[in-house]
């Protein structure tokens, strides 16, 4: 059986989900992203985070976490987003480490205790990354957005990131989320590559996994783009498997015939 690092010289598969926050790539959009990030650190409150399957929210998310000061800052993350409005709540009290409560209402005071005693006690702020929220149905969503009042909805003592696909934004454009939309302090919706990007995005992951040589020219690499529309996770998903048909084809590097198979297979 041909073993695909073994053929390219590759120290692991360069595109490896795995990768090191410090190793990623800084596309435009992933700047855009962090920034964003780095603001609502900044100010507190809420960050909608939105954008295509596999155009690489969460790994900005990670990158992010990864550089945030322990002594400033808690980090709570989950993708568990299709509970009830009763669920999420339990859910989120025993993410945050609380003891159990039997009712809503002491789960809720719990939890929002919880999160001013960790900013104003243990100068820490409370940073809660839910992610899949575009899963969310609007009864949780409106329990989340209880959640965020404090003081007479004059303070915000923590951070609440909802990343989500593409349908979130729309979600929360419905007349019945109004409420929650205006609490909405930043919004950043990430967008696919462009055609240059993508080509530095390839060869940036070939130069980690220790290529040594030229493995996918101008004109394969731009029909990596065209196939994969420029969304991160397809590049990648793209550019192996032009490299495995290359390899058992016996060739050191990809043609762009290569890219239109894989074209073909998910067509």
């Amino acid at each position: 059986m041909k073993d695909l690092l073994a053929w390219f010289g590759f120290k692991h598969f360069p595109f490896d989900k795995n990768i090191k926050p410090t190793d990623l790539f800084l596309t435009d959009p992933l700047k855009e992203c962090l920034a964003r990030l780095d603001y609502i650190k900044r100010r507190g409150g809420i960050l909608l985070l939105t954008g295509d399957p596999g155009v690489g929210k969460t790994l900005a998310m990670r990158r992010f976490v990864d550089g945030l000061n322990e002594n400033l800052f808690k980090p709570f993350y989950t993708p568990l987003s299709t509970l009830s409005r009763a669920d999420l709540l339990y859910h989120i009290n025993r993410l945050l480490g609380l003891p159990t409560r039997l009712s809503k209402s002491a789960i809720y005071n719990q939890i929002q205790t919880a999160l001013l005693e960790s900013k104003e006690q243990a100068g820490k702020t409370i940073l809660l990354i839910i992610d899949e929220a575009h899963l969310l149905q609007t009864g949780p969503l409106e329990e989340i957005r209880l959640l965020t009042n404090f003081r007479m909805d004059s303070y915000d003592p923590f951070i609440l990131i909802l990343c989500g696909q593409s349908d979130l934004r729309r979600v929360m454009d419905f007349a019945v989320m109004e409420p929650f939309s205006q609490r909405i302090a930043m919004r950043y919706h990430m967008a696919g590559l462009s055609p240059e990007e993508t080509k530095s995005y390839v060869l940036h992951h070939l130069k980690l996994a220790g290529a040594q040589e030229p493995l996918l020219n101008d004109q394969v690499l731009s029909a990596v783009h065209e196939v994969s529309f420029g969304i991160p996770r397809k590049i990648g998903a793209v550019t192996e498997a032009a490299l495995t048909y290359a390899m058992f084809d016996q060739k050191r590097t990809v043609s762009p015939d290569m890219v239109l198979k894989v074209k073909t297979l998910e067509g």
